[in-house]
């Protein structure tokens, strides 16, 4: 009686206080009632405990570990009386809160019996000010009910946000960022050369950030799953993997390995210590050896060139190859240049590529290509001092290599824009070289997607792409007999990674939608038949509700098709006004369709925005000239697509209220949103996070800022170009800016350093406009780190609810006022 008196006491003081605060009190009219649990009464060896007090069988009652889940298998109460029960004992009641954005309560329970409440399992004390995130939550009353006895049970919350909040949700809950953040990983596919086993990779996140990968070799043929042990990598042949075991003596030992029995059949003891890849069908090991150059005294340090303020650029890395049949360890390579090499598959003849660095000279890093006579150990030239080459790996035949590199590489014989713009050095071409005869063949020079990676068949001797295609990524099929490029059907529409069995025509993949998380499947190569092998899907969705999704592209005033999509929020009602938040890409990709992002756009939606993702001037994967755009514009051509893209969205969609709509991005995306501000004013508010406000002064002290530079400001420099540089500079038109604009920035960003967001914070304080700045403390360019994740996340959504929504809750929750002058 006590607790129940104290309980309506407070309630009254407290109903009293909030009735000024104009908050509104929703009453719990339904809860789930647990019948009693049984709970047996401890043998008592003593009649008191540790501190000497005695023991109550109450307390104990109370403090008996129960899963509080378990108030989900109750019966449903609507009365505030609990009804008498024979047995008496501890029970469970409890309901289910759901807020589409953030918002602050208070709770009042009153009973006439003792009871403790928990919210998220977290145990709350009556009256005291909460706060609940974005989702639906559990409240759970923890009862001991006398033997015999009917109580009393009701529950108040009092809130300023009610207009958010649902008591008691009917259906599919709301996606959340916590479902993002403790999500499932799953791809890395890789199917040993026989095709009969794939190895995956499974990463879950625990709440928390705890993180547990699994790695698992499944059998395609019986279904059996199997732990490998130490694996390297898949054999040359057959259905074995090399796997490696230490002995006492500290040698090591490499076997084949049966995934099916764990049985190993040895293929070389190393005493070494050497590590590498098995290659030319695991006769040789291909060995990186790193060489540490000269370091200088830890307190000073004297920077000889840009990258060398990055850690382990002064260290070089040279070629070694152990040949198992003799135990000999040759030097392939050494010097003051990076080199690299890959193998024939006969092991004839090995493919070095030598890096040199050269910052006279645009884009400073150059690679010369060497062809090595494993025989003779000569030497010949196959392409001199190339800016733009990527990788490169040998053909089945071990006659041809695959060559990949921007546009202007090899002279610029893949380039195909007829605007004859500087092509854009991350849209990625492939070239076929003849070792032979030195002709070298360019095959994506009219094939519009980006290139990721390429595999070649040995079963069907064709080459098989992971490509950007538009926002998609997709797999593409190269007949080398016609160079004639058809994409590969897939269930998935946005591809992480895939492998192809060496002997077989089989692939398999891994990928996500923009609705759905992900699968893993197989296809047979020949019949194009797909089989679904894992699908992630229902374990972390089913009980998920997701809104509309769908294209809407639009054609520009310079008569291009500009590609995007929406997201709708879920329960979308089209005869109301909704917010918009607009968002587009960074460094020079497209944003994927995907699901599983920390800019996740299902989860903007579920808080009750319209999302336009759209796909401007100057990404990869919309071919050549689309892409080249990117290069000397510093926003001229991006901002115009994105605000004539936003303001046709806003005309076509009524629903949309064109006085609330923000932007954010972040890198290249963080620049874009601060230009856009300085060239028009669509927009109600804007995040950049780890943005550029000053191309000259991003350029210089960047860690990549120059070398960056070589791609999106070709052969321009502050001295040269000042108009690009100061002109299009957010920072030097600071003064144009109305908008208000949340800065975010990692503490330790040594990609885009943080004072391009504190000179662009700076210039805005000075004007008087309203803006923001937040440091993620010891976080760099992405936001890794578990609970500052969250953190920064949360501080851009209270920025828009503040801006957007009109509710400034929870920014003053995250961030109050300090009267500082």
């Amino acid at each position: 009686m006590h607790q129940e008196v104290k309980t309506l006491l407070f309630g009254m003081l407290w109903a009293a206080g909030c009735s000024a605060a104009s908050s509104t009190s929703l009453r719990v009219d339904s809860l789930r009632l647990t019948r009693p649990f049984r709970m047996a009464t401890p043998i008592h060896t003593d009649s008191t405990d540790v501190w000497g007090k005695p023991f109550e069988q109450d307390n104990l009652m109370m403090e008996v570990p129960v899963s509080l889940k378990q108030w989900r298998t109750g019966e449903c109460m609507t009365d505030s009386v609990i009804p008498a029960s024979e047995q008496g004992g501890l029970r469970l009641a409890g309901f289910q809160i759901e807020n589409t954005m953030f918002a602050k309560y208070r709770m009042s329970v009153t009973s006439t019996t003792r009871h403790k409440t928990f919210v998220d399992g977290k145990e709350y004390r009556d009256g005291e000010e909460r706060q609940l995130l974005p989702g639906r939550h559990d409240v759970v009353v923890k009862l001991l009910q006398k033997h015999g006895k009917s109580d009393t049970l009701t529950i108040q919350i009092e809130t300023g946000q009610d207009k958010y909040i649902t008591l008691n949700p009917k259906g599919k809950r709301l996606y959340t960022f916590e479902d993002y953040q403790n999500g499932l990983w799953a791809g890395g596919t890789s199917l040993s050369a026989g095709g009969r086993f794939m190895k995956y990779q499974v990463r879950r996140t625990k709440e928390g950030g705890e993180r547990v990968t699994t790695e698992r070799i499944l059998d395609l043929k019986t279904g059996n799953e199997y732990i490998p042990a130490n694996f390297v990598q898949w054999a040359a042949q057959g259905d074995r993997y090399i796997g490696w075991r230490q002995e006492r003596q500290g040698e090591t030992i490499y076997e084949y390995i049966d995934p099916a029995t764990g049985q190993g059949t040895p293929l070389y003891t190393d005493a070494l210590a050497l590590w590498g890849r098995w290659t030319a069908q695991d006769r040789l090991m291909l060995i990186s050896k790193k060489t540490e150059g000269p370091r200088d005294d830890p307190q000073v340090h004297q920077i000889l060139q840009p990258d060398d303020r990055i850690a382990g650029w002064r260290d070089r890395n040279n070629v070694q190859l152990l040949d198992p049949a003799t135990g000999l360890v040759s030097v392939l390579t050494q010097g003051q240049h990076d080199s690299y090499a890959t193998i024939s598959d006969d092991g004839g003849k090995i493919l070095l590529s030598v890096r040199e660095n050269d910052i006279t000279e645009r884009p400073f890093t150059f690679t010369t290509l060497l062809l090595l006579d494993r025989e003779t150990m000569k030497a010949d030239t196959l392409v001199r001092h190339d800016g733009f080459l990527g990788q490169c790996q040998w053909m089945p035949d071990n006659r041809h290599i695959l060559l990949h590199g921007s546009p202007e590489a090899l002279g610029g014989i893949g380039k195909n824009d007829p605007t004859g713009k500087t092509p854009s050095m991350i849209q990625q071409e492939l070239f076929l070289m003849d070792t032979h005869t030195g002709e070298i063949t360019p095959l994506t020079k009219d094939f519009d997607p980006s290139i990721i990676n390429v595999e070649c068949s040995h079963a069907d001797g064709n080459l098989y792409a992971l490509c950007e295609n538009r926002d998609l990524q997709s797999i593409f099929r190269l007949d080398m007999k016609s160079k004639r490029w058809t994409q590969v059907k897939t269930s998935e529409c946005f591809v992480n990674s895939f492998s192809l069995a060496r002997d077989k025509p089989l692939l398999s993949y891994s990928g996500e939608g923009a609705s759905s998380t992900y699968r893993i499947h197989t296809i047979d190569l020949k019949s194009g038949k797909e089989t679904l092998i894992r699908d992630y899907n229902p374990g972390r969705m089913t009980e998920i509700e997701l809104g509309e999704f769908g294209d809407w592209n639009f054609q520009s005033s310079r008569g291009d098709t500009i590609c995007g999509r929406y997201y709708l929020p879920p329960h979308f009602d089209a005869s109301r006004k909704y917010p918009m938040l607009v968002y587009y890409y960074g460094g020079c990709s497209p944003v994927g369709r995907y699901l599983d992002s920390y800019y996740n756009f299902h989860n903007w939606a579920a808080l009750g925005y319209v999302v336009y993702v759209i796909q401007p001037s100057g990404c990869t994967g919309f071919g050549q000239e689309f892409a080249a755009r990117h290069v000397n514009a510093y926003g001229k051509y991006t901002a115009d697509d994105i605000i004539e893209g936003t303001k046709k969205f806003c005309a076509e969609h009524p629903y949309v209220n064109d006085k609330k709509v923000g932007c954010l991005g972040a890198s290249y995306g963080g620049f874009m949103t601060m230009y856009l501000q300085t060239v028009t004013d669509i927009f109600a508010a804007a995040m950049a996070h780890a943005g550029i406000s000053n191309p000259a002064s991003y350029w210089g002290y960047g860690y990549w800022g120059y070398s960056y530079s070589a791609v999106s400001a070709a052969d321009s420099y502050p001295w040269n170009n000042p108009e690009l540089m100061s002109g299009r500079s957010p920072l030097f038109n600071a003064d144009k800016v109305h908008t208000p604009i949340l800065f975010l920035h990692g503490g330790s960003d040594t990609n885009v350093p943080i004072v391009e967001s504190t000179q662009m914070f700076n210039a805005l304080k000075i004007l008087g406009r309203e803006c923001a700045f937040v440091t993620v403390e010891g976080q760099n360019h992405h936001i890794l780190d578990y609970e500052k994740q969250a953190k920064w996340v949360h501080t851009y959504y209270a920025w828009f609810a503040k801006y957007l929504q009109d509710d400034p809750t929870w920014w003053e929750s995250m961030y109050p006022t300090k009267n500082l002058k």
